[in-house]
């Protein structure tokens, strides 16, 4: 049986210029490093962590709580320039996920975006064999 050998060569990374350097992160996952529990004792002795990882999605537009009142004086929620406002707010969230690194290779993504009839007996992650 042929033994596996880690590939351990460095990424190659692009120069950085000074708007990556100062710019703000694009953190897309965040990582929580915490509880930590000494196990052993002497020299046998080590320390484990609990890591958390979340995947950083965009918020969704807000909520038109206030547009839904009755007796208001204007179309409320179907007032043309919420229409206008709320479409282009929904435009950017969608951009946002679809460009996101670990979403914009999702089938279920691109299901979403470009099919006109979901397929309701896809299951996320399965290997499927054809």
């Amino acid at each position: 049986m042929a033994e596996t050998i880690a590939d351990t060569r460095r990424l190659i990374s692009k120069p950085q210029n000074l708007n990556d350097a100062y710019g703000p992160p694009s953190n897309f996952l965040e990582i929580d490093v915490g509880n930590p529990q000494t196990v052993g004792v002497g020299r046998g002795r080590f320390t484990t962590y609990e890591i958390r990882v979340k995947v950083v999605v965009p918020p969704l537009p807000g909520k038109a709580l206030l547009r839904q009142l009755p007796f208001r004086g204007d179309d409320g929620i179907f007032d043309d320039s919420f229409i206008e406002e709320r479409k282009q707010a929904l435009e950017q969230f969608i951009n946002k996920v679809a460009g996101h690194p670990l979403a914009q290779n999702e089938r279920c993504l691109h299901m979403f975006l470009q099919d006109e009839v979901i397929d309701k007996n896809y299951t996320p992650s399965k290997i499927r064999h054809t």
